[in-house]
C-alpha cells in the first residue's frame, strides 16, 4: 500500500464531497482524494487505468461510489468495473443514502465490496473514513499494483 491512501470518490453532491474531505483531513489519514462528479467521467478515469502507459499512482486504493449520479448511475459504473478483468480487483464501497433492499442486493450481485448508508452526523463520517482506511490499508491484503512501464525490465 502506498504511503498516501488514494481514494477515488465518485459523488455528485458537492456538500457530501466537502464532508468526506473534512472527515479525512480531521482524521489525519495521509491520503490523496480524487473526486469525480458524474458517471461518464468516472468510467473515463477508470478505463484510463488500463492503458499501458498509465501511471500506477492513479490507481485508487479504494473507490467510494454513490448510486445516484447524473448520466451513468453507480450501479452501471460498478457493473462495468467489476466485469473488467483489469479493474475488478479495485475495491468499491457503495456510499449512498439509499437503504432499499433492491439497491443493496443489486450492488452486491454486481460485485460491490461493501454497501454503506451515508451517516447522518459528521462524527460518524470521521469514524467511517478511519474504519475504511484501517481495513483497506492495514487489514485487507490486496493484489499488488500494476507496475509502470518504466519499472518493467
Amino acid at each position: 500500500m502506498s504511503e498516501r491512501f488514494h481514494i477515488l470518490l465518485i459523488e455528485d453532491s458537492r456538500g457530501d464531497v466537502k464532508i468526506i474531505d473534512r472527515a479525512l483531513r480531521e482524521s489525519s489519514i495521509p491520503h490523496r482524494l480524487t473526486v469525480l462528479h458524474d458517471g461518464a467521467r468516472a468510467i473515463e478515469y477508470l478505463e484510463h487505468l488500463r492503458e499501458p502507459n498509465c501511471e500506477p499512482a492513479l490507481e485508487p486504493d479504494l473507490v467510494l461510489l454513490d448510486l445516484n449520479l447524473p448520466g451513468l448511475d453507480g450501479c452501471e459504473i460498478l457493473a462495468r468495473v467489476k466485469s473488467d478483468k483489469d479493474l475488478r480487483s479495485i475495491p468499491i464501497v457503495i456510499l449512498t443514502t439509499s437503504r432499499r433492499d433492491e439497491d443493496v442486493s443489486q450492488t452486491y450481485l454486481a460485485g460491490a465490496n461493501t454497501y454503506i448508508q451515508k451517516p447522518s452526523e459528521f462524527p460518524h463520517y470521521r469514524e467511517l473514513v478511519m474504519t475504511l482506511h484501517r481495513y483497506w490499508s492495514e487489514t485487507a491484503i490486496r493484489p499488488p499494483r500494476r507496475s509502470s512501464p518504466r519499472e518493467k525490465v
